[in-house]
């Protein structure tokens, strides 16, 4: 919901959206169908239930989680509590899960069990019906009757079956039911989806149940899903729809076609947790022994209808509600762009920002000071931000404006900057305190150097319209070297054309090839990719959502290989490096087909062009060439002839890999990280410390000072880091660095892009002693990455407080 920890594996997780209910009284009835069973009883027909009848739970419908980690398939401790922050151990013990009543109990009690990972004080229950029975699309439906108290958090909730789409939440999550037990009068229903952990999205609503009918009160709670739309019920009343998500995978260009990632099986899930991130710790006021109980649950299919046939969320200019702050005449969302009006100054909690124009804020309890003025720089106004103290995190000096967002906008964030050494900053656009600090786009990190330069990036907003959203471009925690900013621009850009033959970089797994699994961008799962043809040919293009294979349906085969013709434009090659294509391919009736790899206009085809046989069983085929070590092309392209010659074709599973790893050392930074001797205080560095640790970051006789109280729950709870690293693929990389500690510990250094994918990754134990370290690594593709070392729990912790110095970071181009 609001936070999620250290969630980078595939894992179980729960968090907030919004359903609420209202219901009957009472214990349960004999009449099982209740009014929301008879509303639908002509369209919905049961498929599987449990009535919880007998006398014990079905081992057959529901099996346990059992714990309080996250764990590997080895059983090692990823993340405690759930990743949630849940202080619960689950059991499977028939004191926490048990049949009474023809009810289920899930019971959470106070009493102590200790395991290989540590001591918790409460037990309960996590039921689920993974791998007994999983669905895709129907009605779910569950009747009950819920706890009261601090820090109790009941749950009725959907996971996938698979992780088809990549890990939480990228394969997505569905909370039919969630309810705080110091909220009684309210529940909440959400889906979540997006890119894996943190880049994670959530959508949701509350849903507040009628007076003296709180959630210790029998409820149905229900949830109808269809391809591209889902709906919560609350006692058969409809609070609300959501159709509008995406999945994108880590090493994707594009997100996977909609209406992934609610287009696969989901298994449930119930569980009673204890304290988390949602409702906070029980306090004295909670009474134990706590139960959930659980009259019934049913799943429904559609009986005398087909499914609804998926919409894609339509991308064009959002229109805001009226009392919006509306863009000006030239589309721009953000005011006082030369900033010809005043600054408001925000240097007190609780002081309001201006809500039009710009606002300068430095709290105190985040220790950041300065100053501002304004400067012409080539006929243009440009804030400058003096920095006297950073301050101990990245918003301890922030520039900000609210603006207004719609739902479903896809937005380009654009501005100039400059400092007068290298440094970063971060930028992003969120919600305010109503709205619990979500962030509608990532946080954004820029290497600022002193000369002006533009910097941007685009954001997609799912969530609901906010007309009091804010533009955030934070510059503490990162030295003392000034900031200009200027020429600020927020601009709605949905449904403006992209140009899909634009040069590519490759993918960060090294494939050359976008979407050549035939599964992402729009719902045809064509992107990237063009289908032409020649002449007198007649054929169709199209991918199956079952198969998701490219199916080529061929009338008139045409009189030449390319009057029809597959291709995709933009691939960069590297002179002097070997390439291989693999692609899978069958044909109905056998037959060849070519197979090249061209320049731009397809006037030389560096591979030649390939004959490839095809049969009718579907077959790996492998097509490999050597660039020359003239000139390198950023915009060749892949072409697939299929003409001249009858035959329905199918092709899946494209890729082009750099075999060898010959850079063009044209296009390198030879040595990208700057200021590593911090002779320029933490200029080009910015850290992180989370709301479990505490540390102050700043630098003494020209080291990084790390001063830690606390290191917190996890190794990145405190962070020094510099980003914006622009590493080359097959570059032979050498890090080194000089570093100490007042009290022994071990570090992590690693090497990771935004997708936390480690290119180098080494812990180092650490003394008094300053000690000199060095490594080398080979960059797999070409990427943007950061330098990370992560001072925060470690298996000495808690350590107590001491003090971390690193010095003469260097990471360059060993030999070229």
């Amino acid at each position: 919901m609001k936070r999620m920890l250290a969630i980078m594996l595939s894992v179980s997780c729960m968090f907030s959206g919004a359903n609420f209910a209202a219901g009957s009284d009472g214990e349960k009835q004999s009449e099982k169908p209740d009014q929301t069973v008879k509303q639908n009883k002509s369209e919905w027909s049961l498929v599987w239930s449990d009535e919880f009848n007998g006398d014990e739970i079905d081992r057959n419908k529901w099996n346990f989680d059992i714990g309080n980690w996250i764990t590997d398939e080895e059983g090692n401790g990823i993340t405690p509590g759930w990743g949630n922050n849940e202080k619960e151990y689950y059991t499977d013990s028939n004191e926490n899960a048990f049949i009474e009543d023809g009810n289920l109990i899930i019971k959470a009690k106070k009493e102590q069990v200790t395991d290989k990972f540590g001591t918790y004080e409460y037990t309960s229950a996590r039921m689920k019906t993974k791998d007994l029975f999983s669905k895709k699309y129907g009605r779910f439906e569950i009747k009950a009757k819920l706890p009261v108290g601090q820090g109790l958090w009941p749950a009725i909730w959907m996971l996938p079956e698979e992780d088809k789409y990549g890990a939480w939440a990228a394969s997505g999550e569905i909370d039919i039911m969630e309810a705080w037990g110091s909220k009684p009068d309210r529940v909440a229903g959400t889906i979540h989806y997006g890119e894996s952990w943190p880049s994670n999205k959530y959508s949701g609503k509350e849903y507040e149940l009628p007076k003296n009918r709180g959630i210790d009160n029998w409820h149905t709670y229900a949830l109808e899903w269809e391809p591209g739309e889902i709906r919560w019920y609350v006692d058969g009343e409809l609070y609300q729809t959501q159709n509008d998500w995406y999945s994108k995978g880590k090493d994707n260009a594009a997100n996977y076609s909609y209406p992934a990632p609610f287009d696969q099986e989901f298994h449930l899930l119930m569980n009673l947790a204890v304290g988390g991130w949602f409702d906070g710790d029980p306090d004295e006021s909670t009474g134990f022994p706590a139960q959930m109980k659980i009259d019934y649950v049913r799943v429904y299919d559609l009986k005398k209808r087909e499914y609804r046939e998926p919409v894609e969320p339509i991308a064009g200019p959002v229109t805001l509600p009226a009392d919006a702050k509306q863009p000006l005449d030239d589309g721009n969302l953000i005011y006082d762009q030369n900033f010809e009006q005043a600054v408001t100054e925000v240097d007190q909690a609780g002081e309001e920002l201006d809500p039009m124009y710009w606002n300068f804020v430095h709290l105190p309890d985040f220790g950041g000071n300065g100053s501002f003025s304004i400067e012409n720089i080539e006929s243009r106004n440009f804030l400058k931000t003096e920095v006297t103290e950073p301050g101990s995190q990245l918003y301890s000096l922030q520039l900000i404006q609210q603006l207004s967002l719609g739902k479903g906008g896809k937005y380009k964030v654009s501005f100039d900057a400059k400092s007068s050494t290298d440094r970063n900053m971060m930028a992003k656009v969120g919600a305010g305190a109503s709205r619990g600090w979500t962030k509608y786009s990532n946080e954004e990190t820029f290497n600022l150097t002193d000369e002006l330069k533009s910097y941007e990036f685009t954001f997609d907003m799912v969530n609901e319209t906010d007309i009091a959203a804010r533009l955030e471009l934070n510059l503490g925690g990162n030295g003392t070297a000034p900031v200009w900013i200027g020429n600020v621009r927020v601009e709605d850009i949905s449904g403006l054309p992209v140009d899909y033959d634009a040069p590519k970089q490759p993918l960060p797994d090294g494939n050359h090839i976008y979407n050549g699994t035939f599964d992402q961008g729009e719902m045809d799962r064509m992107t990237f990719w063009n289908f032409i043809l020649v002449a007198d040919a007649k054929a169709t293009a199209s991918v199956n959502e079952e198969s998701r294979e490219l199916s080529v349906k061929i009338g008139e085969p045409g009189d030449a290989p390319e009057a029809v013709q597959l291709n995709q434009k933009g691939i960069p090659l590297i002179k002097g490096n070997d390439y291989q294509l693999t692609f899978d391919a069958r044909a109905d009736i056998p037959r060849t087909i070519q197979v090249g790899i061209l320049n731009k206009d397809g006037s030389l085809a560096y591979s030649g062009m390939k004959s490839v046989a095809l049969s009718p069983e579907m077959e790996t085929h492998t097509v490999s060439f050597t660039m020359g070590d003239n000139n390198s092309d950023y915009e060749g392209q892949v072409v697939f002839n299929m003409g001249e010659a009858t035959g329905d074709l199918y092709l899946d599973n494209v890729s082009m890999i750099k075999t060898t790893s010959m850079p063009d050392y044209g296009n390198i930074d030879l040595a990208p990280l700057k200021n590593g001797d911090f002779s320029n205080d933490l200029s080009s560095w910015t850290n992180y410390v989370h709301f479990d640790a505490s540390a102050q970051f700043g630098t003494e006789e020209e080291e990084a000072k790390i001063s830690i109280a606390n290191e917190g729950n996890e190794p990145w709870s405190v962070i020094l880091e510099q980003g914006d690293l622009k590493l080359a693929e097959g570059a032979v990389y050498e890090l080194s660095f000089e570093a100490r500690s007042t009290k022994e510990r071990d570090a992590e250094i690693t090497v990771e892009n935004a997708q936390y994918t480690r290119f180098f990754s080494k812990v180092v134990s650490l003394s008094e002693q300053e000690q000199r370290f060095t490594y080398e690594f080979v960059m797999p593709s070409e990427d943007t990455a950061a330098f990370k070392l992560l001072l925060g729990k470690t298996s000495q912790s808690p350590v107590g407080n001491h003090d971390v110095y690193i010095d003469n970071v260097s990471l360059k181009v060993k030999s070229n």
